[in-house]
């Protein structure tokens, strides 16, 4: 009887250590993210997670071993989870049952989630199912993919544009706005402020317009500003800035738009600059006042070019008329060198890497020291073409000038002819 005992105890441990057991392997199996059924060769639930009763939402009491098929699936479009009607999805399942293959497919459900399946058969003649829901996932593919477009749109765009959140950092910038900046891409502005991105000042500037928007809640329309380029230049902008709102009306952001109007305001302040030097010419100006006032004209123009206008009348020195003066110093060997070359030629006369070219070689300390890369040059004559000097731009980098800086240089050549010659007489 003793004996009999202890193996009845021994027993009852035992049933008690397996259901211990049993218990754990079930709540891993419910803890699966995915919905998991075993079904019997006649449709009939072996077992099956908690997962594929939240995905199908259908009573956790039905997945009781046994249950049929039918059952689940019609508990499943009872609760608008399926993407069939009854008899339709036992038919497919049936079909997939005697094809004994693997198959995964994607199902639409009534309530509009989406739910990926995969079919497994058993040797014993039953199947394994496992069910996903990836509405989720194809949300975010969706959003991206909605980004994506948005970015390439955007992109199209000419002009900057941009999103800014209330800290006035970047949210969406187009290709346009990146390169302004000096960045090879709109991903590297995402996050940042124009503190992180752009001289201090100039920052500063745009948080100041940013912050009164915000605000204010009132929109800046097409502020005129100028800022500097990855290079340094001086570059004109139009910007509006207007404050982003929700649908309550609340201010979540700044959208920003910009367009470069340099070549504009370039073009506006030359023509009242010729006016007022045509003004100074008719008024009697000297003619020293007349060049001076033309060679800030010109560089005023030009992107941290350096303008020259070198007269052949001999007249006495005229450092006003040359910038910097130093030049005037070097007029006879300017005018008879390289300068001297348009005026044989009568054209414009472009030379790269003056620091280093023998024409310039008495030059080349005070080119280099200035850091002067290229020269174009262009004679200006009298009414009956005899040569009256030469104009002569400077750049700081080793190019060809623009098709905009070559009629600069012509505009100044036909100023500088009409004060020069007035002055002769």
């Amino acid at each position: 009887m003793i004996q009999n005992s202890i193996d009845a105890e021994a027993l009852q441990a035992r049933i008690a250590a397996l259901e211990i057991q049993a218990q754990r392997y079930r709540t891993a199996f419910d803890s699966i993210s995915q919905g998991v059924c075993f079904f019997d060769r006649d449709q009939r639930l072996i077992v099956g997670n908690r997962t594929y009763a939240e995905i199908y939402r259908i009573p956790a009491d039905l997945l009781s071993p046994g249950t049929t098929l039918r059952a689940l699936v019609e508990a499943r479009v009872a609760a608008g989870a399926c993407s069939m009607a009854v008899d339709d999805y036992l038919s497919y399942l049936s079909a997939l049952n005697a094809k004994r293959e693997e198959r995964e497919w994607t199902m639409k459900l009534a309530d509009g989630r989406t739910i990926r399946a995969c079919y497994r058969p058993m040797p014993e003649g039953g199947w394994l199912g496992v069910h996903e829901d990836v509405s989720s996932q194809n949300e975010r593919r969706l959003l991206i993919e909605e980004r994506v477009s948005l970015q390439s749109l955007i992109d199209m765009v000419p002009d900057n544009l941009w999103v800014k959140d209330l800290d006035s950092r970047f949210v969406i910038a187009n290709r346009a706005t990146a390169l302004r900046i000096g960045r090879a891409t709109p991903q590297e502005l995402i996050g940042k402020s124009d503190l992180e991105l752009c001289p201090w000042e100039t920052a500063q500037k745009y948080l100041a317009d940013e912050r009164t928007v915000i605000e204010s809640g009132m929109p800046m329309i097409d502020g005129e500003e100028y800022i500097l380029d990855a290079d340094g230049g001086k570059v004109w902008i139009a910007t509006t800035k207007v404050p982003l709102r929700d649908e309550h009306g609340g201010i979540t952001g700044i959208i920003g738009v910009s367009r470069d109007i340099t070549r504009r305001r370039l073009a506006e302040a030359l023509r009242e600059g010729q006016a007022e030097i045509l003004e100074m010419i008719v008024g009697g100006a000297p003619v020293e006042s007349v060049l001076e006032e033309l060679v800030h004209l010109m560089e005023s123009q030009t992107n941290g070019g350096v303008v020259s206008i070198l007269p052949l009348d001999g007249a006495g020195p005229r450092p006003a008329a040359a910038s910097p003066a130093e030049l005037e110093a070097h007029r006879g060997e300017l005018l008879s060198g390289p300068l001297g070359e348009a005026i044989r030629r009568g054209d414009l006369v472009v030379a790269l890497g003056i620091a280093g070219d023998p024409a310039w070689a008495r030059l080349r300390e005070f080119v280099s020291e200035r850091s002067l890369r290229a020269c174009w040059s262009t004679p200006f004559v009298s009414r009956n073409g005899a040569p009256l000097g030469v104009v002569a731009i400077f750049a700081r980098a080793e190019r060809e000038p623009k098709e905009a800086e070559i009629k600069l240089a012509q505009v100044a050549a036909q100023l500088a002819a009409i004060a020069v010659e007035r002055a002769g007489g």
